[in-house]
C-alpha cells in the first residue's frame, strides 16, 4: 500500500508545477490528428531572458516522423511561438524548450518534459501511455523510478485499450525483470501465448509478422525469429511469405551455381498469388549473368527488375544497376536508358531516413539537407551518364555531361573516373582539375593522391613544390569546413570530475587534458559501428601521434562492458595502437548528454567541448574530424 501511496504522489508531482507550466501553453488541448497545434512561449519573468533568444522546440520522443526533431520558434508582441499540423499517424510526444546551444533548457518540471496527448472525438487514442512509457528515461534521466512509472503507464494502456499487443508484451518483459525465475517461466509462457494469438490471426501477412518478431524480441527470445521464419516456410511453402523466407535463406548460399540451381526449382511454383516475392531473385538473376557478360540471358530480366513500384529505395536499386552494367561493359544502351529514367525522377530519389508502416506506406523523415543531397545524387547520374555516352563512342555528349556534373560532383570514386576518361581522350588540361576536386574530397585516398602526383609530374612541378601544391589544396577543403564550424561550434565544459583508466589500470585526470586539443571517441566492444569506424579513427589518430598538443581517447563507455572486456579487445586487435581507457564513471554519459555510440567529443585546450560527432560516418570521418582538430590549432 505504501509503495502504491508513494507512486500516485509521484505521479502528482510529475503532472502538476503551475509556475512552470505557466509559461507554455499547447493549443487545443486536446489535439486529434490532422490539427494545428501552436506551442506558445513566454520567456519574460524566468531565467530565459530575450538575450537568450532565440527560441526552439526540441522533441524528446516523437513519432513525427516528417517533422524536424528541432522546430525554430517565432517571436511574436514578447511570446514564442511555433506552429506545425499533427501527421494522421500521430500519437504521444514530449518537448522541452531551449535556446540554441541549449544552455537554457525550459520543461514541464525537473523530472518532466511537455507533453501532447493525441485524442479522437474526445477520447485518447491507442498508444498514449505506450509512447509515454517509451519517453519516461528521456523525461528523467536520472530517476530510479523509471521502471515503476512505465508499468503504471502500460496498465494504463492496456485499461484503455486491453488489446494492445506492444503494450501487453512490454509490460510482460517488465514483469519478468522483477521477478523470481518460477514467475518469469510463467510470464514467459504468457507472453510467447500472447505471439502465438497474433501470429495465428494473419500468418500470410508480412506486416503482421514484422509485429511478431518485434515480439520475440521484446521479451529477449531472438532465437525464436529464425524458427517462426521456418515454421512459415513449412505451413505455407507456395504462399508469397513462404517463398520470400526460403529466398532468403537461399540469396545467403556462397555457391552461385547451387543458388541459381534452386531459384529455377522455386520458380517452379511461380503464380498468380505468389509471383510477388519473386523480385529478389531475378536481382540475382540479373547479377549472375552480368557478372559473366551474358547480354542476352541479362537482358531478359532486366524488365523484371524494373517494374514502377512505389518503393522509393526502387531508384538506388537502379542506380545499382547502371553501375553493374557500366563496370562490366554490356547492355550500354539499356543503362543509359535506365539511367535518365533516374534522372528524370530524382527528386523522388531515397536521400534521406525513410520508414515504412503497413498503416501509413512509406514515411520521408525530415531533412534540411535534402535539398543538398538531391543535387548531389543529380550530379553523380550525370556524371554516369557521361561515361556510359564515352563507351557509346559519344565524345561529344559525355563531354557535356561531365561539363554539368563536375561543378557539383562530391563522390570521389566518380571523379576519378570522369578524369581517367579525359586522359583517355588524350585530355591532361581537363583531367587536372577532375583529379583536384577528387582530392578534395578524399584526401587521406592514396590512390587518388598517387594519380595527382603523377598528374602534376608530367606538367612539370618540381618535387620541392609539390608540399606546397598540396597544402594549398588542403587548405581549400578545409576551408569549406570551416565555414559550417564558424557556425555551429559549441562551448560547454567537459566535466572535471570523472574515473577514468587505461588499460594499465591507471587513471586520467583532467592535468592529463590540460592544454590539449582532445578527442575522445566511446565505444563499445558490442557496437559494430564503433568498431567500423576505428580504422577511419585510426588514421586520423596516425596522423596527429607524435602532435603534443593532441591527444586521443579512445574511451569503452563501460556500457555492458567491464574494464576486462575493454582491455581484452585491445589486445587481441593491436592492428589499432591508439590509447585506449575504461570508463568507471557510470553517470558521465548523463552529463555529457551521450545517449548513442558512437560518439566523439572533440575538446579545446580550455576543456570546452566543441564539437560533437554521433553515429558512423565512415570515411567522412577522416576529412569531418581532422579539419575539427586543425580549425581549434588555428584558433589557439
Amino acid at each position: 500500500m505504501i509503495k502504491l501511496l508513494n507512486l500516485s504522489l509521484l505521479l502528482v508531482l510529475l503532472q502538476t508545477s503551475p509556475m512552470l507550466r505557466a509559461q507554455v501553453s499547447i493549443v487545443p488541448t486536446k489535439a486529434a490528428a490532422g490539427d494545428t497545434v501552436t506551442i506558445s512561449f513566454d520567456p519574460r519573468g524566468n531565467a530565459a531572458s530575450d538575450a537568450a533568444a532565440p527560441f526552439f522546440v526540441d522533441f524528446g520522443y516523437s513519432n513525427f516522423y516528417e517533422l524536424p526533431n528541432r522546430i525554430p520558434m517565432q517571436q511574436q508582441h514578447g511570446r514564442w511561438q511555433v506552429q506545425f499540423k499533427l501527421p494522421p499517424y500521430a500519437n504521444f510526444s514530449c518537448f522541452t524548450i531551449s535556446d540554441k546551444d541549449k544552455k537554457f533548457v525550459q520543461q514541464a518540471s525537473d523530472s518532466s518534459q511537455y507533453e501532447i496527448y493525441i485524442y479522437k472525438q474526445g477520447k485518447l487514442i491507442t498508444g498514449n501511455y505506450l509512447g509515454k512509457s517509451y519517453s519516461l528515461p528521456v523525461q528523467n534521466k536520472t530517476s530510479d523510478r523509471i521502471v515503476a512509472l512505465q508499468e503504471h503507464y502500460l496498465k494504463e494502456e492496456l485499461r484503455l485499450y486491453p488489446d494492445n499487443y506492444e503494450a501487453r508484451l512490454r509490460l510482460i518483459a517488465l514483469q519478468m525483470k522483477e521477478s523470481s525465475p518460477a514467475r518469469q517461466a510463467q510470464l514467459l509462457k504468457e507472453g510467447l501465448a500472447v505471439i502465438e494469438k497474433k501470429f495465428r490471426s494473419n500468418p500470410l501477412s508480412e506486416g503482421n509478422l514484422n509485429k511478431v518478431t518485434m515480439g520475440y524480441l521484446i521479451l529477449g527470445q531472438n532465437q525464436k525469429v529464425d524458427s517462426i521464419r521456418r515454421v512459415v516456410v513449412d505451413e505455407f511453402p507456395n504462399e508469397k511469405i513462404g517463398i520470400s523466407y526460403r529466398l532468403n535463406t537461399l540469396l545467403r548460399e556462397p555457391d552461385s551455381s547451387a543458388v541459381v540451381a534452386g531459384i529455377q526449382q522455386l520458380l517452379e511454383r511461380r503464380n498468380d498469388s505468389n509471383k510477388e516475392a519473386f523480385g529478389s531473385a531475378y536481382e540475382y538473376l540479373f547479377s549472375y549473368h552480368v557478372q559473366r557478360g551474358d547480354s542476352a540471358a541479362a537482358r531478359t530480366y532486366l524488365p523484371l527488375i524494373t517494374t514502377r513500384e512505389p518503393d522509393p529505395y526502387k531508384w538506388r536499386a537502379y542506380r545499382n544497376y547502371v553501375q553493374l552494367l557500366l563496370d562490366h561493359q554490356i547492355l550500354l544502351r539499356e543503362a543509359s536508358r535506365l539511367n535518365l529514367y533516374v534522372l528524370d525522377s530524382v527528386a523522388a530519389y531515397p536521400v534521406s531516413l525513410i520508414r515504412y508502416f503497413p498503416e501509413t506506406g512509406y514515411l520521408v523523415a525530415h531533412d534540411p539537407a535534402r535539398a543538398d543531397k538531391i543535387e548531389a545524387v543529380k550530379a553523380e547520374i550525370m556524371a554516369s551518364q557521361g561515361l556510359l555516352a564515352a563507351r557509346l563512342n559519344q565524345p561529344e555528349a559525355a563531354r557535356q555531361w561531365f561539363a554539368r556534373s563536375i561543378p557539383m560532383l562530391k563522390s570521389p570514386a566518380l571523379l576519378r573516373a570522369v578524369a581517367g576518361q579525359y586522359e583517355q581522350w588524350n585530355d591532361a588540361e581537363s583531367a587536372l582539375p577532375v583529379l583536384e576536386a577528387a582530392y578534395q574530397q578524399a584526401p587521406f585516398d592514396p590512390k587518388i593522391r598517387q594519380l595527382l602526383e603523377d598528374a602534376i609530374s608530367q606538367r612539370g612541378i618540381r618535387t620541392a613544390d609539390r608540399q606546397a601544391y598540396f597544402s594549398k589544396l588542403d587548405r581549400q577543403w578545409k576551408q569549406h569546413y570551416y565555414q559550417e564550424f564558424d557556425k555551429t561550434i559549441g562551448s560547454s565544459p567537459f566535466p572535471t570530475a570523472f574515473s577514468i583508466v587505461d588499460m594499465a589500470r591507471r587513471p586520467l585526470g583532467p592535468q592529463d587534458l590540460e592544454g590539449k586539443i582532445v578527442v575522445i571517441d566511446f565505444w563499445a566492444t558490442w557496437c559494430k559501428p564503433c568498431i567500423a569506424s576505428f580504422p577511419y579513427l585510426h588514421q586520423v589518430y596516425k596522423k596527429y601521434a607524435d602532435d603534443h598538443r593532441v591527444k586521443f581517447v579512445v574511451l569503452n563507455s563501460g556500457s555492458g562492458n567491464s574494464w576486462d572486456d575493454a582491455y581484452r579487445w585491445a589486445q587481441a586487435n593491436s592492428q589499432f595502437d591508439f590509447p585506449f581507457y575504461y570508463n568507471q564513471d557510470k553517470k558521465l554519459s548523463n552529463k555529457l548528454g551521450i545517449t548513442s555510440i558512437p560518439t566523439t567529443l572533440i575538446l579545446d585546450s580550455k576543456g570546452n567541448i566543441r564539437f560533437r560527432k554521433v553515429g558512423f560516418e565512415g570515411e567522412k570521418l577522416l576529412q569531418s574530424l581532422d579539419a575539427m582538430i586543425e580549425y581549434l590549432k588555428e584558433q589557439e
